[in-house]
């Protein structure tokens, strides 16, 4: 049944907004990643494409170097000395006009020393290079190329991307097999801040149509639950309408029932007190013992009908129990005590398990007392040749469990599920009430009531209610 009041506070649409929610986070996460791994992406492809420039271009500058200024350096055999200016003149000249064209940022010559004997920005030539491990394995004949940042005299507000190649310089031996001595490292630096900057735009504009695709998913889906919210509630109301015109019918069919049950239980025993007492209207001088049984007979219809107006009383104004701490077996012994006459009569056997503990429920004495009390007298019309009659106590962690049993003819299989319900009965002197006064006293104390009742093997109620500290424990605490 659907409850408006439960609606208001997120209602049946609460796993909707939490999937709408959680779906929106998993966009955002998936398009972070995804960002994240074409940036990733964008920026290896960039560096592998400027190592692979990088290493063409150092492989044709390397031999240029060698074969136009330090093989003819070599072969008159005039040290290499770049502080001479013919000599500097000749590589300067030689590199630039290679390059010409190119976007190079910087080529620098670095000698074993680690000291700048070349370099396109003159302020560098004859500085020594800092400890590099790219320049080291580039003395060992292996190059590498990484991402560098520099402050850019053009752009104050960001740096210029280089790409920095280290590439070992070889003489030249005219077999591609045979790998010539390393002289020195070439240091290219290539400007890619226009590359870089392009992909990055590509990546923004990946986050920004996610973004924007990820709001539109979000509001039309807000909007979709809103119109189903609003949906949900008309019906809701309207479904409220009709329950509550539903149960306004059963209310009126129970008050109807109820008053032709009444009517019919209290016109037998009126009926019987009325011929008894016009019988003794009509005695002028009756028999003594005529009139004590015609009293006999108004007094037992008296009480059964004073007993059926109990049980209407009871089932239509419960009482809410007042819980205290509350020993069962004071109120099975009351119970016990009160039908003791009643045991008599019917032969029966009443029996109680003896128990070691002490059996205290958060209970109503009284209301207990009514429960058990209809209980026995339901057992007792279940044997009426007489019987046996136990209670069995136990004790769980949370829980004290009593079982009634009987010896009596046991309930038919299809009843079982109606012994509840008011008003149902196969006793044609009985109301069907008190069964149901039962159920509503032992559910008002949160407990439970099981029935298990073979056909012809007699019946036994299992209650379990709500165990209480004892005194004991209580004075401890």
């Amino acid at each position: 049944m659907l409850k408006l009041n439960g609606h208001a506070n997120g209602g049946p649409f609460r796993l909707q907004k939490y999937f709408l929610i959680s779906g929106f986070l998993v966009i955002a996460v998936v398009t972070f990643l995804l960002s994240a791994f074409l940036y990733t992406g964008n920026i290896s492809a960039l560096l592998k494409n400027s190592e692979n420039y990088a290493r063409l271009l150092a492989e044709n500058l390397n031999y240029n170097i060698f074969t136009g200024f330090y093989a003819p350096l070599k072969a008159r055999g005039a040290q290499m000395d770049l502080q001479k200016w013919d000599q500097f003149g000749a590589l300067d000249s030689l590199i630039k006009d290679f390059t010409y064209g190119l976007k190079i940022r910087r080529i620098k010559v670095i000698d074993k020393n680690r000291k700048i004997a070349y370099s396109t920005d003159y302020d560098l030539i004859g500085k020594f290079e800092p400890p590099n491990s790219s320049i080291d394995e580039a003395f060992n004949g292996k190059d590498k190329t990484v991402i560098a940042e520099e402050k850019s005299p053009q752009n104050r507000w960001m740096d210029s991307r280089l790409t920095v190649t280290y590439y070992p310089l070889r003489e030249v031996t005219g077999n591609y097999w045979m790998l010539g001595g390393i002289y020195g490292v070439l240091e290219i630096s290539q400007d890619v801040t226009d590359q870089y900057i392009a992909a990055q735009q590509s990546v923004m504009a990946i986050i920004l149509v996610s973004a924007g695709l990820m709001t539109f998913l979000f509001v039309t889906l807000t909007l979709i639950v809103r119109r189903g919210e609003r949906m949900l509630l008309e019906r809701g109301s309207r479904q409220k309408k009709l329950e509550e015109q539903l149960q306004q019918s059963e209310k009126l069919a129970s008050i109807g029932q109820m008053i032709a049950t009444v009517a019919h239980e209290i016109r037998n025993p009126l009926g019987i007190i009325k011929s008894s007492a016009e019988m003794l209207v009509r005695k002028s001088n009756p028999d003594p013992s005529r009139i004590r049984k015609l009293c006999g007979v108004i007094l037992e219809e008296t009480t059964r009908l004073s007993g059926i107006l109990t049980d209407f009383l009871e089932f239509a104004r419960p009482r809410s129990p007042q819980l205290s701490a509350v020993d069962i077996r004071d109120v099975i012994y009351r119970v016990r005590d009160n039908l003791s006459e009643e045991i008599k009569e019917r032969a029966i056997t009443w029996i109680d398990s003896p128990i070691a503990f002490d059996p205290l429920v958060e209970g109503d004495s009284d209301l207990l007392y009514q429960a058990f009390l209809n209980i026995a007298i339901n057992a007792f019309e279940a044997m009426p040749e007489g019987g046996e009659f136990s209670v069995d106590i136990d004790q769980e962690k949370e829980t004290i469990e009593i079982v009634f049993t009987d010896t009596g003819s046991g309930i038919d299989p299809t009843n079982i599920q109606k012994i509840f319900t008011p008003f149902f009965t196969t006793n044609d002197m009985g109301t069907g009430l008190g069964l149901s006064v039962v159920h509503n006293i032992i559910s008002a104390h949160s407990g439970a009531i099981k029935v298990n009742s073979p056909e012809g093997a007699g019946t036994a109620f299992s209650l379990r209610l709500p165990r209480a500290i004892s005194i004991s424990a209580q004075a401890v605490g």
